[in-house]
């Protein structure tokens, strides 16, 4: 308004000068108030920046929780990320974490962060992206809010890119080290029996140990188990005969409620992955008496769903099938498993010819002369 209001009194003056030299001047223009308002419509007061804790709180509550509804597990995994980046950043500027603001999760900081995750915590690259994944979703949420005020940032943050990483060989177990796992969990102790249910329903469902651990008794209930699965995928799994009544045994036994956890630990608290990693190695060790192979084998709670896939694949269930009782979002992470299948590959070998030699050709002489220089 006052750029305008100065222009139409510089407009004046010119006019008035003019006319003193004799030339007649121009025909005035007449100045419109209504253009100061509409004017002073189109300029707005500068909006207060939002704190940087606003925005991650609000992106928490409101964008995770509310809008999005993810699960409790992702946002567990992003409350984990957050927690270690706001730690690292505090230690990198040398700052209190509450004086922390968007500016501070620059380009560079990131990129410490995440060397920091791999060489000072030994974090896969696996995880490095997945924590790359969560700040990411976070700017985009921040650009999304501020608009342009934090743009030239946003757009140097998400053009980290994700690091690529070599994919390993998917490790399983044969059917004789599965039973000797089973065989290794006695009857002795309380623990003992707990781990025989708990081996042999992972086994029989090739459930993720997320979704075992979560299981009630009232999940269990007859001949099917029900699966709260990744993605909030729920799926039925039927049970072996030998495997139901193991259940039923352990419900009878405890007198579970079908709202009680099914595997608790001693304390009477659900079991956690730890736990069932911890008791897994126990009985493994335990089993490698009697089957040498475990002894020099990495094997985890996944290993057993891994082994329920190749299993099932080579008893000629179809991969449709396989990819269904997994639970997987998509058949193709089903055929990872035929890569893993050595003897599968070597029927597929088996059925094609190989190719004929080719025919032998006669050795060229040597010439002597060149034997003879060769010789002195």
């Amino acid at each position: 308004m006052l750029i305008i209001s100065s222009c139409f009194a510089v407009t004046l003056a010119t006019a008035r000068s003019v006319k003193l030299f004799g030339i007649s001047p121009p025909t005035p223009v007449r100045f419109r108030p209504y253009l100061i308002i509409s004017i002073g419509f189109l300029t707005n007061p500068v909006e207060p920046m939002i704190p940087f804790p606003s925005l991650v709180q609000r992106y928490f509550a409101e964008h995770l929780l509310s809008q999005r509804n993810v699960s409790p597990q992702t946002i567990a995994a992003y409350r984990d990320t957050f927690r270690l980046l706001l730690g690292f950043l505090s230690d990198y500027h040398h700052r209190h974490v509450d004086q922390l603001n968007f500016g501070s999760l620059a380009p560079e900081a990131v990129l410490a962060f995440l060397d920091h995750l791999e060489a000072q915590r030994n974090n896969t690259i696996r995880t490095r992206n997945a924590r790359l994944a969560a700040i990411r979703s976070f700017v985009h949420f921040v650009l999304a809010e501020t608009g342009p005020d934090h743009l030239v940032l946003g757009q140097r943050l998400r053009a980290i890119p994700f690091k690529r990483c070599t994919k390993p060989t998917i490790g399983f177990m044969t059917r004789e080290e599965v039973a000797a796992i089973l065989a290794a969990c006695d009857n002795t102790t309380w623990s003992s029996r707990r781990d025989r249910v708990l081996f042999t329903l992972m086994y029989n469902t090739g459930a993720r140990v997320s979704e075992i651990i979560q299981l009630q008794a009232g999940d269990a209930d007859g001949q099917v188990v029900r699966l709260h699965g990744k993605g909030r995928k729920d799926r039925q799994i039927p049970l072996w005969p030998r495997t139901r009544r193991l259940i039923q045994q352990w419900r009878r036994t405890h007198a579970l409620q079908s709202n009680q956890p099914l595997f608790t630990n001693r304390r009477g608290t659900p079991l956690t992955r730890v736990g069932v990693k911890f008791r897994l190695v126990r009985a493994v060790n335990l089993a490698a008496k009697n089957c040498p192979s475990l002894s020099t084998r990495q094997i985890s709670p996944h290993t057993f769903r891994h082994a329920t896939a190749l299993h099932l694949i080579q008893a000629g269930v179809a991969l449709e099938l396989v990819s269904l009782w997994l639970g997987h979002a998509s058949p193709a992470t089903t055929y990872n498993y035929i890569e893993a299948d050595l003897k599968m590959k070597a029927d597929c070998l088996s059925r094609l010819d190989a190719p004929p030699p080719p025919p032998r050709q006669r050795r060229a002489q040597y010439p002597q002369l060149l034997a003879f220089l060769e010789a002195l």
